[in-house]
């Protein structure tokens, strides 16, 4: 397997019409999950991935592995424990922003540990995704990632988006914890709300060289419509967006983002490329309500992006 990813996925609940839930006539199921977004869009670009996580014996579960499986992406790790299957509320509001709120509190993925992981299966993969996230669920799904990373031997090359949600655990916590974490990744993509929280108020190139220090040999920052700056194994650039996208919906544009750059990792495409596929992915999957709905094939994402002639890359 090409890409194994560990994390939670929920059934998001999304109100029909559009606007504050107090006027809903009905909800819409979708399932999401940002580790399981990542798998989805890899597996449409023709990556084999697979999926490590934990439902609860209850038809949102059930649902979730359907949708899942529909998707090409390997279940076969996926354990059922006696809790539930953890759910969210999205709201599209007026002015177009999303709100969320969680109901994930002692869900099944929330009581991973490390004895619900093969890790057999991590050492033959050669990414392994996560993000903050799920070390931010509890206790024993942090000890899980840091003995899960720790295992997985040189030759699994570890990536990883911080993802800090606020509403899961206080910037103090985040920092401290995804501070100690980093020295086990070998590609970071960040944020920058997330540099902020972590290192500071920086400059984008002072938070590349201080990532690098931290261990990571790859790092990616997000800069939302100015594009990305990264810095793999020394050799610096900038990618800026090739066009800005009709936004409908921006949830899931980092987990598409992300899937842009694993998949340019695996094919070995060279740095400016991968990072400006991710850029077009991160905008091209706002046009879709969902968070992965919008994922392109292989051969349409090509298609796409040579309709634009107007993407510059800089290095």
């Amino acid at each position: 397997m090409e890409v194994i990813g560990i994390g939670e996925s929920m059934v998001a609940l999304v109100n029909e019409p559009k606007g504050y839930i107090r006027h809903a006539d009905s909800f819409k199921p979708y399932v999401a999950g940002a580790e399981m977004n990542t798998l989805i869009g890899l597996s449409r670009l023709g990556h084999g991935t697979s999926w490590i996580s934990a439902l609860g014996e209850d038809e949102l579960g059930e649902l979730i592995l359907h949708k899942v499986r529909a998707e090409n992406v390997d279940t076969s790790h996926v354990i059922h424990k006696d809790k539930r299957t953890g759910v969210f509320f999205k709201q599209i509001l007026p002015d177009g922003s999303v709100d969320v709120t969680y109901y994930r509190e002692d869900s099944a993925a929330s009581n991973m540990d490390i004895r619900d992981i093969d890790m057999d299966v991590i050492r033959r993969a050669k990414v392994l995704y996560l993000t903050g996230i799920t070390l931010s669920l509890s206790s024993s799904a942090k000890e899980m990632l840091f003995e899960a990373v720790r295992l997985a031997g040189d030759d699994v090359t570890v990536v990883f988006d911080p993802n800090i949600r606020l509403k899961m655990w206080s910037e103090k916590e985040a920092r401290e914890t995804i501070l100690e974490f980093l020295p086990h990744v070998d590609c970071l993509i960040a944020g920058r709300d997330e540099v902020d929280i972590l290192l500071g108020k920086m400059r984008p190139e002072e938070a590349l060289k201080s990532f690098r220090k931290l261990g990571c040999s790859k790092v990616v920052l997000k800069l939302g419509k100015d594009g990305a700056v990264y810095d793999f194994d020394g050799v610096r650039g900038s990618v800026e967006n090739p066009k800005q996208f009709e936004e409908i919906d921006p949830v899931g544009a980092g987990d598409a983002f992300a899937a842009g750059i694993v998949s340019g990792l695996l094919n070995d495409e060279r740095a400016d490329e991968l990072v400006g596929k991710a850029c077009f992915l991160g905008g091209y999957i706002t046009q879709f309500v969902g968070d992965y709905q919008g994922f392109p094939s292989g051969d349409r994402l090509s298609a796409a992006m040579e309709n634009f002639d107007d993407e510059k890359v800089s290095r």
